[in-house]
């Protein structure tokens, strides 16, 4: 068999076939498991409309237990106030974590109501203790006495041409 690109007995190839030829074999081999990995995330839950008032936003995080095991199918809702720092229906859910214990929601960042931005994060699941916290973001001003180590951090990125906050929030289960 002759591989594309390959030389038939007796014909020389040049060094720029030989590189087209490594790289089509090396697409051919690995694009396969790039599509798995693109597809390998969670599936996202996402509050945010266009035309919604503030700043988009996404989290994501993992479900684990103390000793870091991931959990799956783990029940988590989400509650907070929208970018105009009005609470609707909207702005609540519930999402569930995969088999990598891994979770991810797109919101706005919420506008403030009644002091520092924050979202509501419960969970409540048979077999753990009960789990009720929020998530705080670093730079808020409006922190204050706030701040007990679940402020995060957010990063603005650029996708498709618009201006996203992402941030990282993992959750930590105690078995009852």
């Amino acid at each position: 068999m002759i591989r594309p690109g390959s030389a038939r007995p007796g014909q020389k190839t040049s060094p720029a076939s030989a590189t087209a030829a490594a790289l089509l074999g090396a697409l051919l081999f690995f694009a396969p498991l790039l599509a798995a990995q693109a597809d390998d995330k969670p599936g996202l839950v996402d509050f945010w409309q266009a035309g919604d008032p503030g700043q988009r936003m996404n989290i994501r995080g993992r479900v684990t237990s103390l000793d870091g095991t991931p959990l799956d199918g783990i029940e988590i809702s989400i509650r907070q106030a929208n970018g105009a720092g009005d609470y609707t229906e909207r702005y609540r859910g519930r999402l569930t974590s995969d088999d990598k214990g891994r979770y991810q929601f797109g919101s706005a960042v919420p506008g403030n109501y009644g002091g520092a931005k924050h979202v509501h994060v419960t969970v409540y699941q048979d077999g753990w203790e009960y789990f009720d916290t929020t998530i705080l973001f670093q730079g808020d001003p409006n922190l204050g006495g706030y701040e007990d180590g679940t402020a995060i951090f957010l990063e603005e990125s650029t996708v498709n041409g618009e201006t996203i906050m992402f941030g990282r929030f993992d959750i930590v289960l105690t078995p009852e």
